[in-house]
């Protein structure tokens, strides 16, 4: 950064866009006859996911997408928050990194980001975000650091409008986050 020698301003954007090819999908129906469908969805190896330490740290690994209650069908978690994936992702970072002594760093971050069903169905306004704090350390193995995000905006987890998600993540690993 200008004019502040040591003071060092990291971001990452990344954007997410995929489609399947069609294939041909034979099951049964439930008398046991042959049922012939074209689907064009990716598998769910192939699909985006978001939440964890390189991507938003507020959310456990894989835990940020959308859900509703009740569940709808662009939904990327399902009704209890296990990930689905989606076929569209957005994900910025930015993180300010002092250095202090003995190779170690404070670091302050904001994150935020989504994955959606589809590509047509990026919203920017539905972003998730967190914001954090960190300590980096340059080991003789490399750099080694402590994370922990907190959700901006919390939100019920069930019907019932008293159970939020929880407040954040601690994130424990090696390099840096992007």
């Amino acid at each position: 950064m200008p004019h502040a020698r040591r003071l060092v301003f990291a971001g990452s954007a990344r954007l997410g866009l995929a489609t399947g090819f069609p294939r041909t999908v034979v099951s049964q129906d439930d008398q046991g006859r042959p049922v012939v469908n074209v689907v064009d969805n990716l598998p769910q190896s192939e699909r985006f996911f978001a939440g964890g330490d390189t991507t938003v740290r507020g959310f456990a690994l894989d835990r940020l997408g959308v859900q509703h209650i009740p569940p709808r069908p662009n939904d990327t978690l399902d009704k209890d928050g296990f990930p689905l994936g989606g076929n569209g992702l957005v994900v910025l970072n930015a993180e300010l990194r002092e250095p202090l002594r003995w190779g170690v760093s404070a670091v302050g971050f904001i994150d935020g980001g989504n994955v959606f069903a589809r590509p047509s169905d990026i919203d920017l306004t539905t972003l998730r975000s967190s914001v954090g704090f960190g300590i980096r350390w340059k080991s003789p193995l490399g750099p080694f650091r402590i994370d922990y995000g907190f959700k901006v905006n919390r939100r019920p987890i069930s019907l019932d409008p008293l159970v939020l998600e929880s407040r954040g993540q601690w994130w424990f690993s090696f390099g840096q986050a992007f």
